[in-house]
């Protein structure tokens, strides 16, 4: 018989009889001597016929008993185990993705590859107990991922796929769809419930994707496709910042083929989806694969320990009830105002309703599990919450609250809740590794890759040999690597930027110097022939004054001349002189 206590660490709790065995020893021993202060306890006795110190004795190791088994209850004591049926129904899902360098082409945003995968895990997301698969195909057909319902892990797997994983080029479908065909359980009989995805923009086909397809179908597998790209394409990325040109040097344009992509549904009995959204592809896929018949993958019985605390509680109360029939004297009236009487029956009855709430708290949690296995998170998140509200100390509802709030999406709440419950004392080694690695899964999701690594690595102390969280810190690391590089390479633009800006003002100065260097010249250009202008006029000026004077004087002695010629001419008719005048 398998046996188990749930919170061993409240049985500390049992130390607290040690001293209460000793008070009551003391208590008996102090009462005994002051009897003996009295007189001789054969007579003191004798007076007292209906007084027995046994039946205190009695009593009082009952109800240290019954302390006792409250404490225990409280441990929540499991025995044995619970074993229950649990079935799984579904469909086979193998999805072949074209990673050719065509489907790097950016026609639709962020690029044709990034669209498929966020289509896969769409898909992943919706998918209820079945089973999917993985090809990647390029020149050749891989097989990724084998059928499993481990949609975590499906969704790991498309996360890392690059067009980089193949080096052989091409787009060989039909070599995908036979992989596909092989990696199906051949022990399923019905036939009709397996189904294969492809996923491409169908260009380039190397080999027969039709005859392929019809093979499917002819066993009893359905092709869908989804055309990832438009009908008037893009270029193909190559390197930083290029794209892929022919001989020519021309650049080549990749385009979505959805006439080949349909031809393939319809040989293999399926549909042809268009990606106008990844969401609304993945929805219909989804819908596609619902009308499949769903068989029974397993049945297997899932045990966990059986909780017995109710059967200790009876046993308590059962044992309480007897201690009330028992009296401490030998008559019939009922007595119990001595100091181990109405105050123990209280703290009994407060010690039972704790335990009443304890055990509200374990079934809520309990009926919170029974949700999140049937993947009803919502349901599963209030009963968590509710059992929480209950008891904020109790850690399986913290834990499990965290793990529905991942399941949902919510990484950054399952965060807090994880490192809520990482503060927690009472956390056992095992508990706290396995909320540090559930921790690392939320700030991987949340893009925090160093504090994803952090958190890894402080689970793998504590447990060294846990395959997953290495492969997680592994993973974390390689991002964070990444992460780095794309902030090395931001800061590098940036600082590129920051230069051409400094070059372009510094041509911008030295334009505007030259500019002002020139407008200065031009006026002291503009100076000089002010000057030159002004100097011309003033020597203009000075001749013309000149010939004026030059004229004024020429005309002044002009006039002397004439007055001179006046007078010769005066004298020459003057009358002569007088011959009685004589010369001095």
């Amino acid at each position: 018989m398998i046996f188990n206590i749930e919170n061993i660490s409240l049985l500390y709790g049992l130390f607290a009889i040690i001293p209460l065995v000793l008070y009551f020893l003391y208590y008996m021993q102090r009462k005994r001597a002051q009897f003996k202060m009295l007189g001789d306890l054969d007579i003191i006795r004798s007076f007292m016929p209906e007084y027995s110190s046994g039946k205190q004795y009695l009593k009082y190791f009952i109800l240290v008993f019954i302390f006792s088994l409250l404490i225990f209850a409280l441990a929540n004591p499991q025995m044995g185990t619970t074993v229950k049926k649990a079935e799984r129904k579904g469909v086979d899902i193998m999805i072949a993705l074209d990673i050719s360098n065509s489907m790097n082409s950016e026609d639709i945003q962020p690029s044709r590859l990034a669209r498929a995968k966020q289509s896969i895990i769409n898909l992943a997301d919706k998918l209820r107990g079945d089973r999917i698969g993985l090809v990647a195909f390029a020149g050749n057909a891989y097989l990724q991922l084998p059928l499993t319902n481990d949609y975590s892990a499906a969704k790991l797997f498309v996360s890392n796929i690059s067009t980089d994983d193949i080096s052989t080029q091409g787009t060989a479908i039909g070599s995908a769809i036979e992989l596909c065909l092989d990696n199906f359980d051949p022990s399923t009989e019905n036939k009709h419930n397996k189904a294969i995805i492809v996923i491409s923009d169908g260009e380039n086909f190397e080999d027969d994707a039709l005859g392929a397809a019809r093979e499917a179908h002819e066993k009893g597998v359905v092709v869908h496709t989804i055309g990832m790209g438009t009908p008037d394409g893009g270029p193909i990325p190559v390197g930083r910042g290029g794209y892929k040109k022919d001989r020519e040097g021309n650049v080549v344009m990749t385009r979505l083929n959805e006439d080949m992509l349909a031809q393939i549904a319809y040989a293999g009995g399926g549909e042809y989806v268009g990606s106008n959204s990844s969401s609304t592809g993945a929805g219909k896929i989804v819908n596609l694969v619902d009308k499949l018949d769903k068989v029974q993958f397993e049945s297997r019985s899932i045990s966990g320990f059986e909780t017995r605390y109710q059967y200790v509680v009876i046993l308590a109360l059962l044992l309480l009830i007897l201690d009330i029939f028992i009296f401490e004297k030998r008559h019939k009236v009922f007595n119990r105002k001595h100091i181990f009487g109405s105050r123990t029956i209280a703290t009994l009855l407060l010690l039972m309703v704790s335990i009443g709430a304890q055990a509200q708290v374990a079934r809520t949690t309990h009926k919170g599990n029974n949700f999140f296995e049937d993947k009803n998170f919502n349901q599963a998140n209030e009963e968590y919450a509710r059992a929480l509200s209950f008891d904020s100390n109790y850690r399986k509802a913290r834990y499990n609250l965290g793990n529905s709030e991942y399941k949902q999406g919510q990484y950054e709440k399952a965060a807090q809740t994880y490192q809520t419950l990482l503060n927690d004392p009472r956390l056992k080694k095992q508990e706290k590794a396995n909320t540090l690695h559930n921790l690392g899964n939320a700030l991987l999701k949340q893009e925090k890759y160093e504090d994803a690594v952090k958190s890894y690595i402080d689970a793998l102390k504590l447990q060294p040999g846990r395959e997953d969280t290495k492969y997680n810190l592994a993973y974390a690391k390689q991002k964070l690597l990444q992460q780095q590089q794309q902030q090395q390479q931001d800061k590098d633009n940036k600082d590129d930027k920051k230069d051409d800006k400094k070059d372009q003002n510094q041509q911008n100065q030295d334009k505007q110097n030259q500019d002002n260097k020139q407008q200065n010249e031009q006026q002291q250009q503009q100076q000089q022939q002010q000057q030159q202008q002004q100097q011309q006029r003033q020597q203009q000026k000075q001749k013309q004054d000149k010939a004026k004077a030059e004229q004024m004087l020429r005309a002044f002695e002009n006039q002397e001349k004439n007055t001179l010629n006046k007078v010769k001419k005066a004298k020459a008719v003057a009358t002569p002189s007088s011959k009685t005048d004589k010369d001095w």
